[in-house]
């Protein structure tokens, strides 16, 4: 099969595979994976740096353990803070440490650059006309049970 051939759902996946392996590259470095560091980019977005568990169980969509087994090793690497509810002690709160945001910060501008290469052979309207279909597909995927904002 030839690369024009490709449907779009194997392209995607494929394109998805390459931004995954560039970003776990540059975030061995800090000790990080791509998951961990799409968690911090949620919380240094937040106006006070924080989320329940539960919102980010929601927010990423996995389960209860998988975001417990994250946060976890992120703790370790102490890029997080992770408290309970002063209210409600069984709600747990994770909040972005300082060391978080020095990370999140050097990562971004990582991120910009990838994402640039990535769409270089795109105009600017076509970069926002790709990102406005990709929505729209996503938006439906989802059934638009995801389409309020989190941040």
């Amino acid at each position: 099969m030839e690369m024009s051939e490709l449907q779009c759902g194997e392209l995607l996946k494929r394109i998805n595979d390459k931004i995954e392996k560039h970003a776990n590259s540059n975030l061995a470095d800090f000790g990080l994976t791509l998951s961990q560091m799409k968690m911090l980019v949620v919380l240094s977005q937040r106006e006070d740096g924080s989320a329940t568990l539960k919102e980010l169980e929601r927010f990423f969509g996995v389960s209860q353990a998988t975001v417990a087994g994250i946060i976890v090793r992120m703790e370790r690497k102490n890029v997080i803070d992770v408290f309970t509810d002063p209210s409600d002690r069984r709600v747990k709160h994770v909040r972005i440490s300082e060391e978080g945001r020095r990370v999140c910060t050097t990562m971004r501008s990582l991120m910009e650059e990838q994402e640039n290469r990535l769409l270089s052979p795109l105009t600017d309207e076509e970069r926002e006309s790709l990102r406005q279909m990709l929505l729209r597909v996503y938006m439906r995927q989802c059934g638009n049970s995801e389409s309020k904002e989190f941040v």
